[in-house]
């Protein structure tokens, strides 16, 4: 009996010392194992390109540390991507989320019960980090860093560079073979599309599947048209501008005849091949941002194009300039595990170098100082960027619980025929302004 309890207790000692060594070793493993930072992104293959090289530099400098880089379509796929990212806080779900533009769109004192936009929630609710204090936020341009990444004094975001998205690339070697001058005018555009369409060329394509790149041409009337776009969104709020006022409507008549002179079915072009058509010279134009430069090039290097301001004026004064936003506001999840990782992340893509070559994959417009452009691109289009102002939707403010022809940045052409079902611009007005009005604060 006495030899059997001795038996026992040596085979439970011994169960507890491998027990032990077991825990120990997985101590080791767990010392071990690399921290995940998740980055979040929307897809964009010149930028996208950039970061997961970046990513692998960062590893290295960092070899406890695994980049995760998940990408999704630019559209509202990404923006519910963001939403549950963020929801899900300290969970550790994401690290770094990119807003598309900067910190635009919270109430103004003449737009009193408007929606929050996300990023303010967020911000109000801590869910974003506060930057204030990070030495490399130096590098930027302190009117950018003001203008882009600053919410009541505090920065928290960092924000990579400007673009514009009110133009047109138009392919050089179409327009050199049917003489063909870039238009500075309204009629010159039509005058233009008519000569293309007059010799069998699809005269202009739109991303339209996806609804929301239509909108970067009417942006891009909305800049040459209205004389002060800002005055015009106060209106709205105050009741001295309607939807349904004459310049508004002349926005919606151009568009609609800039549709009517688009590839067939372009309803069904997604975005992400709109530059492949362009490139390949399916179409001899296509309504896009500048920040797609360097995927036109990459489909083909041998292609010679540009891009100009959408003329909507026969005021050639008034089509001079570029319109846009702030591109690409990188945030850190305040409650993020790996919060420090994610700042030593943004601090090394803040360095000179690496931002100068982040600028140049993405095509952006720096918002450091004295960053060197490579892009022969954006070196032809300075001029039209030297009044560099804001675009609609980075000024609109819009109203809570809107219904669908005025939801977002207001304007839906997709509601328009020969997009959608409605056949005349002041059809869509009349649904929109009905819209807006519905919202008004009670």
């Amino acid at each position: 009996m006495l030899k059997k309890s001795f038996s026992l207790l040596l085979v439970t000692a011994l169960i507890v010392v491998l027990a032990a060594c077991g825990k120990g070793s997985e101590a080791a493993q767990d010392g071990n194992k690399k921290v995940t930072l998740k980055i979040i992104h929307w897809q964009q293959e010149n930028i996208n390109n950039y970061i997961k090289e970046f990513n692998k530099r960062f590893e290295e400098k960092y070899p406890d540390v695994q980049v995760e880089y998940t990408t999704v379509p630019a559209d509202s796929t990404y923006d519910q991507l963001m939403q549950t990212r963020m929801n899900a806080g300290s969970s550790g779900d994401a690290d770094i989320i990119p807003l598309k533009f900067s910190f635009v769109g919270a109430p103004q004192e003449w737009s009193k019960g408007a929606a929050d936009p996300m990023w303010k929630q967020w911000i109000d609710g801590g869910l974003i980090a506060d930057l204030s204090d990070q030495a490399f936020l130096k590098n930027y341009n302190p009117t950018d860093v003001k203008n882009a990444m600053t919410y009541k004094d505090k920065v928290y975001g960092v924000n990579m560079g400007k673009v514009a998205l009110t133009g047109l690339f138009y392919n050089k070697e179409i327009f050199k073979k049917y003489n063909l001058a870039v238009p500075t005018t309204w009629d010159e555009l039509v005058h233009v599309m008519k000569v293309l369409k007059d010799n069998g060329v699809e005269p202009i394509g739109f991303g339209g599947k996806d609804v929301w790149p239509i909108n970067l041409a009417v942006q891009g009337l909305q800049a040459s048209i209205h004389d002060d776009q800002l005055e015009y969104i106060k209106g709205l709020w105050t009741g001295k501008t309607k939807l349904t006022d004459p310049v508004q409507l002349e926005v919606l008549e151009k568009t609609q005849i800039l549709m009517n002179n688009a590839i067939g079915g372009f309803m069904g072009i997604d975005y992400g091949t709109l530059p492949s058509l362009f490139a390949t010279g399916r179409v001899a134009m296509i309504a896009d941002g500048t920040w797609d430069a360097t995927t036109i090039q990459t489909a083909n290097p041998a292609m010679k194009f540009g891009y100009f301001p959408i003329p909507g004026s026969n005021d050639p004064a008034k089509n001079k300039n570029l319109a846009g936003k702030y591109d690409m506001t990188w945030m850190v999840v305040e409650k993020s595990p790996n919060k420090e990782y994610a700042i030593k992340w943004l601090e090394m893509l803040s360095e000179k170098q690496n931002y100068t070559d982040f600028v140049n994959a993405a095509g952006f417009l720096p918002t450091q100082p004295d960053v060197k452009i490579t892009s022969e691109f954006v070196n032809e289009i300075q001029p039209s960027l030297e009044n560099f102002k804001l675009s609609w939707d980075q000024l609109f403010i819009n109203r809570k619980n809107v219904g669908q022809y005025i939801k977002d940045a207001s304007v839906h052409a997709e509601f328009l025929a020969p997009a959608g079902p409605l056949k005349t611009p002041l059809e869509l007005a009349q649904k929109s302004q009905a819209d807006w009005d519905a919202a008004a604060p009670k």
